[in-house]
């Protein structure tokens, strides 16, 4: 379960650090923009990936 808990937070990561840097809680209404910042992330990460699998 350790290893879940990690890749769990590391996935939450980016999102995580901006709603800090915002001074947003996770118990307040941050899902929204957690989501936005994970999905720009892991997105452009997974684009890169596939475009250099392409080249």
């Amino acid at each position: 379960m350790p290893l879940a808990k990690f890749l769990l937070n590391l996935f939450f990561l980016p999102g995580n650090l901006v709603l800090s840097g915002l001074g947003i809680t996770v118990e307040e209404d941050s899902g929204i923009i957690r989501s936005f910042v994970n999905s720009c992330v892991w997105g452009a990460i997974a684009l890169v990936i596939a475009l250099g699998m392409i080249a």
